[in-house]
């Protein structure tokens, strides 16, 4: 192991760390601002854009004739979830909102669900062994991953959708697992696939810990011959994106029969409606919206759930505690039928490669009633001067780098739910994957459920196997 980490420090930091500096959340040792953490960006740079929530969960006939004939433009429309997208004045809109069929209508705000200021031989011979960067993959140790693929458990046949900023399609780690006809994006004006180049990319990142290929190239993710989809519903330039564009891409990905769902993103907002914009400024908006904008995407959460998908979020990364904290709901964390996910982390690992896996991450949110289980996600807290490979490894376009998040650590729990649904040969529901992945995990903080693991820490080994 050192020696290999000699061979690391000097052969692919070159490559790295000029990206890992730049996207890092904080310089060596800087404490992370948490008011930047928590701060809720949403903006109104498309101020006609409006979500209308029918009381039903359908489109009624005649309605875009009818929204036509109030003066709105109807832009899109989810049917499955009784959710329209409307363009329209703030007059119009309060006029909808009278209609007989109509719950409510909600500005369609454009959310930072990704923090930008994160972005930057224990294991037994598996198939990962041969892949360059497998001895840096210290997650794939905590959970077991490459005992579980010793069982012969790959998540093969599997689906996963990646809601997220895109995907590097011409990435070698990636396309070999990569289904490039049923990749969409849900954000106008940009491809799923994203720009050519050498810089990090969210979600690009996150679909390697699920399912880089096992191919003697650069890392393996959890479930190796599991297949990705690419549901774009956040900008890869900044990280945002509407609500209408994320449930969308929720109900997308259940018709497409998505097994798994990963969102590695989140927002949190003060149910009372006060809300930080984009520019850093704090708005008071109806608490109505707030909790609608909720009803809302329980909807699509729901729609996929009962078709059959399993649906895995980061738990955020906030470092705040929800237990009894009524005041503020965090999306999509704190819905129902979603499994959250903590962060864990090493601490100076590269020095001494036998230190505990699991300590909470710095930054992670708990609380018993928020999290299901925790994961390796990385953090950036050590003194050590190789802080970043307590970092968790995976691909960027153009190559792989080091990042932190509870964005990290939602894909290592994606990829052990596409192994236990493989091992079923597709034929198990989302409530038994999850009952699954909670009665498997380690225990690692008492023999119930922990405020920062929940349930425990997932086990990919004990998983496939129990």
């Amino acid at each position: 192991m050192k020696k290999n980490l000699k061979n690391l420090k000097k052969i692919f930091l070159p490559t790295c760390l000029a990206f890992l500096f730049f996207s890092s959340c904080s310089t060596e040792n800087e404490a992370i601002n948490d008011t930047e953490i928590n701060a809720i960006y949403a903006k109104t740079s498309s101020k006609s854009d409006y979500v209308v929530l029918l009381k039903n969960e359908s489109i009624p006939d005649g309605f875009e004739t009818e929204m036509e004939s109030l003066g709105a433009t109807v832009k899109s429309m989810i049917p499955e979830i009784g959710v329209a997208i409307i363009s329209s004045t703030e007059t119009i809109s309060s006029k909808i909102a009278t209609k007989a069929k109509v719950r409510s209508v909600v500005p369609d705000f454009n959310v930072q669900w990704i923090d930008p200021e994160l972005y930057p031989e224990a294991s037994p011979l598996s198939i990962g062994s041969d892949e360059p960067f497998f001895d840096y993959l210290w997650g794939m140790d905590a959970i077991d991953a490459p005992e579980a693929w010793n069982t012969g458990q790959t998540g093969s046949g599997v689906r996963v959708a990646v809601l997220d900023s895109g995907i590097d399609a011409e990435h070698p780690d990636i396309s070999p697992n990569l289904n490039t006809s049923l990749s969409a994006s849900f954000i106008d004006g940009e491809d799923w696939n994203v720009a050519d180049g050498f810089y990090f990319n969210h979600g690009t990142h996150v679909a390697g810990t699920i399912a880089a290929a096992d191919n003697e190239i650069g890392v393996i993710g959890v479930a190796p011959n599991a297949e990705i989809v690419a549901v774009k519903v956040l900008s890869e330039f900044s990280g945002s994106g509407p609500f209408s564009s994320i449930n969308a891409g929720i109900v997308y990905a259940a018709l497409i029969d998505a097994d798994v769902i990963n969102m590695s993103l989140g927002a949190t907002f003060n149910k009372n409606g006060f809300i930080t914009l984009e520019d850093g400024s704090v708005t008071k908006v109806p608490a109505k919206y707030i909790s609608e904008i909720r009803h809302a995407q329980q909807r699509a959460i729901d729609f996929a759930y009962k078709n059959g998908t399993t649906i895995v979020v980061s738990a955020g990364n906030g470092g705040a505690n929800f237990d009894g904290n009524g005041s503020t709901t965090k999306l999509p964390a704190s819905l129902n039928n979603v499994i959250s996910v903590s962060a864990t982390a090493p601490y100076s690992w590269a020095e001494d490669p036998t230190t505990d896996l699991d300590v909470p991450a710095s930054y992670t949110d708990y609380g018993k009633s928020h999290v299901t289980v925790s994961a390796p996600g990385g953090d950036f807290d050590s003194p050590s001067s190789f802080w970043y490979y307590d970092m968790v490894l995976s691909t960027i376009p153009g190559g792989w780098s080091w990042s932190a998040g509870t964005s990290m650590a939602s894909p290592h729990v994606a990829g052990v739910a596409a192994l236990i649904i493989g091992k079923n040969g597709g034929d198990i529901s989302p409530h038994e994957v999850t009952k699954q992945l909670t009665g498997t995990a380690d225990k690692i903080d008492g023999n119930g459920v922990s405020a920062y693991h929940g349930k425990g820490r997932v086990n990919a080994y004990r998983a496939v196997t129990e």
